[in-house]
């Protein structure tokens, strides 16, 4: 199986990976979508706000995670600082 300490940080891991993969695909998506991505309804609101947390945990949890993540945590700030600098730009 595994130690504790092992899947703790394998379920970190993936965390960190499924929260990239939903800020980025938000991100994208809100891109081609445009103009009716500024005001949101049915499945892309469930998303936005799904992204949002997802975009709060990268922005404030990813810091903490460095230490044992590495460079996934830091390209997770990384992905949520840049989603932040270039949410304006539309």
């Amino acid at each position: 199986m595994g130690t504790p300490g092992k899947r703790t940080t394998m379920m970190w891991r993936l965390i960190l990976i499924a929260a990239e993969l939903l800020v980025v695909a938000y991100w994208v998506g809100a891109s081609i979508a445009g103009r009716a991505a500024r005001h949101p309804s049915g499945a892309f609101l469930v998303i936005g706000i799904a992204g949002f947390v997802a975009w709060v945990f990268l922005f404030l949890g990813s810091p903490f995670l460095v230490r044992s993540q590495g460079w996934l945590a830091i390209l997770g700030w990384c992905i949520a600082v840049l989603a932040l600098f270039f949410s304006g730009t539309r």
